[in-house]
């Protein structure tokens, strides 16, 4: 049975998984021009249309839709045994928060490299909601519910909140002041927790609001004010005692983090290494946690 040309199944799903001939082309680096004409390669060898070309763009239609994951798996087994005979280095893509990366992440991942030498992991940070397939990330770490249509999605760490401050401060209630709290970018945090706390006399309104989290925890490290941090993403702090917690109940949240990916990302066994990694880090970080009280918030 005669075959495609090997290059217009890679031209094929790049604009699959972008839509887009024209995002497809700056991936590629080629022109628009170049991609369009690998497609009509393409479907003029199938003998039928990919794609249904509206005005809003493009859309894969029922064939399109069965071919590109046929696509995405060979792609998948053909570069995975390239990598094998060229000894090439493979790339893991993750993205997540500046202070889930900051804090959590990076301490521990050059564990991972060590146990892992041929692969390297790529860390992105930021608040925006990253696209997977658009961007072709392999993996991301979110903040939030754990509803994630289409994703494969498990729950990495739960959320606790504790009030925090170098060993320069006084760690008791009854030396917490509203000018001396260090707010992540707005005084929502310290509000529910001295709601729940019932501590009525602390005013909120007061203190400094910092650009993120890790400037309010960059700040109570240098002694200037009382942080209300994740107890999840500080244990190292807290254990060698560069931060004290104070003796006060966490703020428990129905938010956590969670680890995602896209469902057909675990064909390739390097990326299922570090997501097992990834899941045993986190299930060692929950179980060293100190037993403790906790407030819903």
């Amino acid at each position: 049975m005669p075959k495609p040309p090997l290059d217009t199944l890679r031209f094929f799903e790049a604009v699959a998984r972008r839509l887009s001939v024209k995002l497809a082309a700056e991936e590629l680096h080629v022109t628009p021009g170049a991609v369009s004409q690998q497609l009509r390669k393409l479907e003029s060898f199938l003998g039928q249309p990919m794609f249904e070309r509206r005005a809003r763009g493009l859309e894969l239609n029922a064939a399109g839709r069965d071919y590109l994951d046929a696509c995405r798996q060979a792609l998948e087994l053909i570069d995975q045994a390239t990598a094998r005979l060229t000894d090439a280095r493979r790339v893991i893509l993750l993205s997540c928060t500046p202070s889930f990366g900051a804090q959590w992440l990076l301490p521990r991942l050059q564990g991972f490299m060590r146990e892992h030498p041929r692969i390297d992991v790529h860390v992105s940070t930021g608040n925006r909601v990253v696209d997977l397939a658009a961007e072709n990330i392999h993996f991301a770490v979110r903040h939030g519910l754990g509803d994630y249509p289409g994703l494969s999605a498990c729950k990495l760490l739960d959320d606790e909140l504790t009030p925090v401050c170098a060993p320069a401060l006084p760690a008791r209630l009854d030396a917490l002041s509203g000018e001396q709290l260090l707010h992540d970018e707005h005084r929502e945090d310290w509000r529910l927790w001295s709601r729940a706390a019932g501590l009525d006399r602390l005013d909120c309104e007061q203190g400094v609001v910092c650009v993120d989290s890790n400037a309010a925890i960059e700040a109570a490290l240098a002694g200037r004010g009382y942080a209300l941090v994740r107890r999840s993403l500080l244990q190292a702090e807290l254990a060698t005692g560069r931060l004290r917690e104070l003796p006060a109940p966490r703020l428990r949240s129905a938010l956590a983090y969670y680890l995602i990916h896209r469902p057909d990302l675990l064909r390739d066994p390097e990326m299922g290494v570090f997501k097992q990694w990834l899941l045993e880090q986190a299930a060692a970080a929950q179980n060293k946690s100190p037993p403790g009280g906790g407030l819903d918030a």
